[in-house]
């Protein structure tokens, strides 16, 4: 029964990652890549990864998919009548259906020939005490295949980027901020310490249980985004030196440490044995921080480039 569930759950990932390159209209992408998130989610639970599942469902669901839903109002912009939605070109369709197909084969053989152990799962276990952490799945991210998530910490770092690329080198305009009701500010100021400990308590935990770097981004960024929305623009309001050194933290000292190792003779992200705990705790603090800050730094941008634009559009009273 479980075998069936992978495989349906393989065939309903791929199937909504197409579907959402392939929508017509910007209504249907958002929504379909909202639902690919939690397919992706749950795809990661099957496979024992709370932490990884967690991560997928804030960030790619939660987090991109209200910003997502959000810009549709800028973006999508009605249909006139008679405007049909244009269709991709038939060998288009014909090229991606037939990798569709390949690709689904591969994912169903792999999901069909795991062994009754797990595949590596003994393997990781066997090594677990020189990874220098508890739980399987944070010695698998952090360490039996770190490159991963210094490759998912970029990939945030980046798109940041290709914001900032596209918009101009206005970065982080204060937003025009109204009045804010006296109850909300009492409330966000009650729970911005609170996402802040439970953020670094999750990112503790990950060393024995589900949690980590990504889990505690996503609190940190979320009080982030809440003393922005309460009057607070706390990362707008940093010297750029420090929204840069917060940005690229957690990328460039997780860099720095491979290209510290490899020079010892070891490999690329080989911890030490005796210091990989330490090691992996100060990567995934960085990290989490860069993570956060750029969760922040992107709804900021968005919100301060909307308040610009509605400033913009007020007509001067002389």
């Amino acid at each position: 029964m479980s075998v069936w569930i992978d495989s349906l759950l393989a065939v309903l990932a791929v199937f909504l990652a197409v579907r959402c390159l392939l929508a017509p209209t910007l209504p249907q992408c958002v929504f379909l890549f909202f639902a690919f998130g939690l397919a992706l989610a749950l795809a990661w639970a099957r496979l024992g990864a709370v932490d990884v599942a967690i991560a997928e469902a804030a960030i790619a669901a939660g987090f991109l998919g209200v910003l997502l839903i959000d810009a549709l109002r800028d973006f999508a912009a009605p249909r006139t009548h008679g405007e049909t939605a244009q269709k991709p070109h038939f060998l288009t369709q014909v090229l991606l259906g037939a990798g569709l197909v390949v690709f689904l084969y591969v994912a169903l053989e792999a999901v069909w020939n795991v062994p009754d152990g797990g595949g590596l799962t003994a393997l990781a276990a066997d090594n677990l005490p020189r990874s220098g952490v508890d739980h399987p799945v944070t010695a698998v991210l952090l360490n039996y295949r770190s490159y991963d998530t210094w490759l998912e910490v970029g990939v945030v770092l980046m798109a940041l980027l290709a914001l900032f690329a596209t918009g101009g080198k206005e970065l982080f305009r204060r937003p025009v901020v109204g009045a804010v009701d006296p109850l909300l500010r009492q409330v966000i100021l009650f729970f911005t310490p609170v996402l802040f400990l439970v953020g670094a308590f999750l990112l503790y935990l990950g060393k024995t249980e589900p949690g980590g770097a990504f889990q505690a981004a996503v609190l940190w960024g979320a009080a982030g985004i809440l003393l922005h929305l309460g009057g607070w623009p706390v990362f707008a309001a940093m010297p750029r030196w420090t929204r840069q050194v917060l940005l690229t933290a957690g990328f460039g000292f997780f860099l720095l440490l491979g290209f510290i190792f490899m020079s010892g003779g070891s490999a690329l992200f080989e911890y030490p044995v005796a210091y990989a705990g330490v090691l992996i705790l100060i990567v995934e603090t960085l990290a989490a921080l860069s993570i956060a800050a750029a969760l922040t730094a992107i709804f900021a941008y968005f919100n301060g480039m909307k308040a610009a634009s509605v400033e913009n559009e007020i007509p001067d009273p002389s």
